[in-house]
């Protein structure tokens, strides 16, 4: 009926008419039937052709940790960042963090994501998965490079408290 009343056409893809239909389209979609979707959409895209739109689409798709998902949105993040896509890194990044099961792992990738937000330009949102990878379990590099993005995002935000957190970080980096 969409099709016939010109809000999409369809033939190789789907393409509506506008992208707020599209959109509207999603959003009234429950939970299930956009994993579904997605889902559809990992299986059909060559993961050797277009990695990065299989690994979203396979993400979208998982509703729990899976460590193989993850890791394929990592490589993208990677990739993302290579082609100067801050943006797009950062949220590969952090889905890649909701999808990782072991605790270290995740909160490493947290911080990844943190830095990635933070180059991104999106402070706010550096800052809460900042939070969230400072809480879980993280090494001695891992936290003084965590305390080094907490100082580069208060130097940023012009707080008073920027050059005793990189001090700190370069003191914790000197070993």
């Amino acid at each position: 009926p969409a099709a016939e009343a010109g809000l999409m056409k369809i033939d190789c893809r789907v393409r509506f008419r506008h992208p707020l239909l599209r959109s509207a389209v999603y959003r009234a979609a429950s939970t299930g039937e956009r994993r579904h979707a997605h889902q559809a959409l990992a299986e059909e895209t060559d993961p050797e052709a277009d990695p990065d739109h299989h690994a979203w689409h396979a993400a979208q798709a998982t509703a729990g940790p899976d460590e193989e998902v993850a890791s394929e949105l990592e490589r993208s993040a990677m990739r993302s960042r290579a082609r100067g896509g801050l943006a797009a890194a950062a949220m590969f990044l952090k889905r890649a963090a909701q999808l990782t099961p072991d605790p270290a792992r995740r909160a490493e990738r947290r911080l990844t994501a943190a830095q990635a937000t933070h180059q991104a330009g999106d402070q706010n949102s550096a800052l809460r998965l900042l939070s969230l990878a400072e809480a879980g379990p993280l090494d001695e590099l891992p936290r003084a490079r965590a305390t080094a993005l907490r100082g580069q995002i208060a130097f940023v935000n012009r707080t008073g408290d920027a050059a005793p957190l990189l001090w700190g970080a370069a003191k914790q980096l000197e070993r």
